[in-house]
């Protein structure tokens, strides 16, 4: 999700249709439209913005991490984004101990 080359800047329609878990292009395009994120082609390629698919993917763990923990939310999430789950674990465990 991050540190992302300058390269990856782009994913390939077909790559977001694993994403968002489609096995047809056009769900894709219209996924794409209904999120307002655009689209680019680029010879017989159709493209869009990686961060942008994966900012509209993160949404909803971005609303839970803000809901359950609304004063180190932005913590959480980078834990989520660097997959540590033993950091999640010894933030999220009581404090009292």
């Amino acid at each position: 999700m991050l540190n992302h080359k300058d390269d990856d800047k782009f994913i390939e329609l077909k790559e977001v249709c694993k994403k968002i878990k489609s096995t047809d292009i056009r769900t894709a395009i219209n996924w794409c439209k209904k999120t307002g994120i655009p689209i680019i082609t680029r010879g017989n390629k159709k493209l869009t913005y990686r961060f942008l698919v994966e900012i509209e993917l993160d949404k909803d763990i971005i609303q839970f991490l803000q809901s359950k923990y609304p004063k180190s939310w932005k913590k959480m999430y980078l834990l989520y984004i660097k997959n540590d789950k033993f950091e999640y674990i010894l933030e999220t465990q009581d404090k009292r101990i």
